[in-house]
Parts: structure tokens; sequence; C-alpha cells
């Protein structure tokens, strides 16, 4: 079966590290999956950003990279930007230099979106999105058959917490070609979607991501973990542990808030820290110090910054506890990630998190403050509830795999 896949996410993370976001890892994801199946004949393609494109695939799949489908003109531009990039660093100056020139290029001539055509493309071929939207060259094509992935709609019903603006969501839906399917992240999504947009129910298929095994795991090393802790700062007084993008949505400030109330009001042992793993976002600034008006407070608040993915068993297997409360999440790996490391979780009460953590974690609404708190007391004070849901953790984890999120791709290619 021939597959497409819009491969331009991870061409674009290959060199904007801060852009490989759990979207383009779950790209990722499927490329590899289908690359490896006997049942595909996988293709790529590059809406924008071809150089990049392009070096991601050789960069991870080598002589067997997938080929891209772009017009010949296109990808001869591409491997000329590629050969003059080669000898540098994705990062380094002459590197920017280079790929700032080519987009002023690509800006002028007004070919920075590529153009497919009819004749290149496998008849009856699947084209797929994991993100952006499908190109109207493509939509036009009556004998492909188009899918496109939507991960949730929270820029549509929350653009303020898009400061800059994120188009992206938006564009992929109102541009959706009538006979396309798609698939959702979750039950929760696929409902939001069909009530937001009139879409036929039938044409829209969840499938549940999942956390690498690789990555995830626990970690019963105590001298690896302590390595880790300390390289990032953690020392080595207990931690309660978060994950995400320092931003409005994932209602960071309100756990700020409800951990400093605890921490003023002695209820919580002071030797417990509050760690936040992730790039900070916008406003955090003023949440903190609105918050954190005493330095013993400040203190306990730590602040990790960005962490490879290899430090992350570690840091998770190292915490007292997870807490997420989360206001809105299409499906929400980093609960799952927790869980899959055997950590008790916290975690809102809406969306898709009750459909990703079952019976398997504490669940409460993400704007009671005092039910947030009390959760947090309970699960510090009882090792025998943080056991039992370490437990029940490890086993609604199970449920998640990436081998069964490809397989259910290629069911639907199949299918459609």
């Amino acid at each position: 079966m021939n597959v497409i896949i819009d491969a331009s996410l991870p061409g674009i993370g290959f060199y904007h590290r801060q852009a490989k976001t759990g979207v383009s890892r779950v790209a990722e994801q499927l490329i590899k999956g289908l690359h490896e199946s006997e049942q595909i004949q996988l293709s790529l393609a590059a809406p924008t950003h071809q150089a990049e494109t392009l070096r991601y695939a050789r960069e991870t799949f080598g002589k067997q990279a997938p080929p891209l489908v772009n017009r010949p003109g296109e990808q001869r531009w591409a491997k000329l930007e590629n050969a003059l990039l080669n000898p540098f660093s994705p990062q380094s100056l002459p590197s920017k230099v280079i790929r700032q020139l080519f987009y002023r290029s690509h800006k002028a001539l007004a070919t920075e979106q590529a153009r497919f055509s009819d004749d290149l493309l496998p008849r009856g071929a699947v084209y797929h999105s994991p993100f952006f939207a499908i190109p109207d060259d493509i939509g036009r094509m009556p004998h492909i058959r188009k899918v496109l992935t939507v991960h949730d709609l929270i820029p549509i019903h929350h653009p303020e917490w898009f400061p800059a603006g994120e188009r992206a969501v938006k564009d992929a839906i109102e541009t959706l070609p009538p006979d396309a399917h798609v698939v959702t992240v979750s039950q929760a999504t696929k409902t939001d979607f069909c009530q937001f947009t009139g879409f036929d129910p039938g044409r829209v298929t969840p499938i549940h991501l999942a956390a690498s095994p690789d990555l995830f795991y626990p970690v019963t090393n105590t001298a690896q973990i302590k390595a880790t802790q300390q390289r990032f700062g953690l020392g080595n007084e207990p931690y309660l542990l978060t994950l995400a993008t320092l931003e409005p949505r994932k209602n960071l400030d309100h756990l700020i808030r409800c951990f400093v109330q605890l921490a003023e009001s002695g209820e919580l042992p002071k030797e417990i820290k509050l760690v936040l793993v992730g790039t900070k976002g916008w406003k955090m600034d003023q949440v903190l110090g609105e918050l954190a008006k005493t330095e013993s407070i400040r203190s306990r608040l730590v602040f990790t910054g960005f962490v490879p993915d290899e430090d992350l068993a570690a840091i998770y297997s190292g915490a007292l506890a997870f807490v997420y409360p989360s206001l809105f999440e299409g499906f929400g790996l980093p609960p799952l990630e927790a869980m899959q490391c055997g950590l008790p979780v916290i975690t809102s009460n809406v969306a898709s998190l009750p459909e990703v953590v079952g019976d398997a974690a504490v669940q409460v609404s993400p704007t009671d403050a005092d039910a947030l708190a009390q959760a947090i007391l309970t699960v510090v004070r009882s090792a025998a509830l943080r056991k039992d849901l370490a437990t029940k953790a490890l086993q609604r984890a199970q449920l998640f795999s990436w081998e069964r999120f490809i397989n259910e791709h290629i069911r639907l290619y199949q299918t459609i």
C-alpha cells in the first residue's frame, strides 16, 4: 500500500530543537513505524521546509530513507541547500545564515509552498498529514485518499492562550477536503471535533498515542537517579514533579499557588520541593513574582528548563508524585509517561485526561484549589497510597503502545 506522510514537522524540528514538541514526536513515531512495516510503501512529502525534511529523512534513515514526492525542481533546490549546510552543525551560525538566505530567496520567488504534481504521486495512495493542513493540490486529487490528524482544538477554543497566534490547527480544519478522513488522538478530541465542525463521525477515527518504552520506564538504579537529579539542580530532597511548557493552558500558576499555600501553612513538609520541567512560556515571570515572595518558598520551586529525553525517566522515577492539573489536553502524554515510569499521578478530570489515566490516578477539577491541595497532601502523606497508585499506573500504561498505534493506522488506511 502506498502511503505518503507530510514529514515537514520533523524536518523543522531537526534544526529547531524547541519545535520538537509532542506533536512532532508523534509524527516521527508514525513515520518510523510505517517505514518498518512490510505492508507499507512509504514516501514523504514536504509542503514547506523541503531541505530540512530531506535532511531529517537522510539523517534518520540513511540510504534507506523514503523518497520525497516533491517536484524534481524543488528537490534540486533542497539538495543544493543541504550541500552547503552539510559541513556545519544544525545550530551553528553559518547554518543559520545559509538557511536564512534560502528562506528569503524562496519568499522573494513565492516558492515557500511546494506544488504537487498528479503524475508524480502513486494512484490510490494515502496522503496523511500528521498536523499541518492538507495542501490544496492534494485536496483536489480525487484518486488520492486524504487523512488529517487532529490533536486538539485548543487554539480555536482558547486563542487567548496563544499570544503569537496559532493558525496551523485552524487552517488545517478550515481547508479540510470533504472526502478526507480524520484521525484524533482521543475519543474526547473526536467528540470535540465533530461537535465543532459537524463533520461526519463515521469519517473520524480515534487512535491513542503511547509513551516510548525506551525512554520512559522505572529507573531502579539509585545512583543514576541521584546523579541526574544533581545535574539538573534538584538536590537530594523529595520533590513533586510536573512537566510542561510553562504556559497558561497547563494551569501551572494554579499548581504553584496551591504548592505555595501548602508550604506557607506548614502542612507540606519543609523538605519537599516542586520541580517544573520544561521551557518557560509567557506570563510565568509575573506569576512567580506574585506567588513566591519569600526566599524560603522561592527556593522550593525548581525550574530545570529543557531536559533531554534520555534523562526524563530518572527524573520521573525519583519523584514522590507527578502533578498535572492541565485545563485542556487532546491526549496528555506527560501523565502516561509518568505512569509508565511507575509514578503516582494527580491530574485533571477534564477533556481526554480521564480517558488516558483511568482509575490509575487521582483526578481533580483543574479549577478547584482545595481539591488539588488535598490530593497533594493525601498522596504525600500515604506511602501505601503511592505504592498502590504506582502499581495501577504501570498496569494502565501497558494498554498503550506505539506498535498498536501504527497497526491501527494501517487498518484505517486499508479501510478507506
